[in-house]
């Protein structure tokens, strides 16, 4: 007996329904998962100290000045991170569009995530605060939004960095540096580079899954002292643009120190 033949139409349909099923990752529930982007190979784990402890909004520390203080809000801004190897001269600036705010109560911000050229480093640098330019294009969103509690006005711009608490030894118990400013004589934007432990080098990988990291310690004590004088008992308030803001930012400028570098 003769068997027809198989219409065109069908055969078709067929493929396009094999294609279709596996071209798709399914989880056991059976629902298609989102395809995995690994947009990334380099996180900088910014940690928040007070000089080698881990920062505790429920306790108190001491200043270089032996002033009592306690913090409820310590965050700052970074931008533009560059990875420099100061043995071939050679800078790679990476993701210089991208804003990142570092807010101590929110642990999942501490993570900065760069997509960075295979290479060795032996130094990194970025920018605290937020560049001029964005300082005056209006509403921003992520990072940036004004709802995020770092945003003045369209006038004076973003607060670059913000320490927050009480103190005894403040005359209304309180203690607030919103440090902003970024023109001029009064620009707080500052862009130290820091120098890895000894011995240790950057190794950031081509393979893919390979994942690098450098854990960097922000301390708080550092807004107090080196090279400006801020005592609490006689400064504990800088909320505007200005010469006192600037003697802070140079001052936590140098808060930040590389602590290990893991690469894997």
């Amino acid at each position: 007996m003769k068997k027809k033949p198989v219409p065109l139409a069908i055969i078709i349909l067929s493929l396009c329904i094999l294609v279709f099923s596996c071209s798709k990752e399914y989880s056991a529930s059976g629902t298609a998962k989102a395809p995995v982007e690994d947009s990334f190979n380099l996180t900088i784990r910014f940690r928040p100290m007070v000089d080698t402890l881990k920062l505790d909004f429920d306790s108190v520390y001491t200043n270089y000045w032996k002033e009592k203080y306690s913090v409820s809000a310590f965050k700052f801004y970074v931008s533009k991170f560059d990875l420099i190897n100061t043995d071939s001269n050679r800078t790679y600036h990476l993701n210089s569009n991208k804003y990142f705010l570092v807010d101590a109560s929110d642990s999942s911000t501490w993570m900065v995530k760069l997509l960075a050229p295979a290479f060795n480093y032996n130094r990194i640098s970025f920018l605290i605060g937020v560049d001029s330019l964005r300082n005056v294009s209006g509403t921003q969103t992520g990072a940036l939004d004004p709802a995020r509690g770092m945003y003045w006005s369209a006038t004076a711009g973003y607060i670059m960095a913000k320490l927050e608490g009480s103190s005894p030894v403040s005359p209304s118990n309180k203690i607030q540096y919103q440090i902003g400013g970024f023109s001029g004589d009064s620009s707080v934007l500052r862009k130290p580079t820091l120098l890895f432990p000894y011995g240790q080098t950057l190794q950031v990988s081509a393979i893919p899954g390979h994942k690098s990291m450098v854990d960097i310690d922000a301390d708080v004590n550092a807004w107090f002292f080196n090279p400006h004088q801020i005592k609490i008992k006689d400064n504990p308030s800088c909320v505007s643009p200005g010469p006192m803001a600037v003697d802070i930012s140079e001052n936590y400028s140098k808060m930040f120190n590389v602590k290990a570098v893991i690469n894997n």
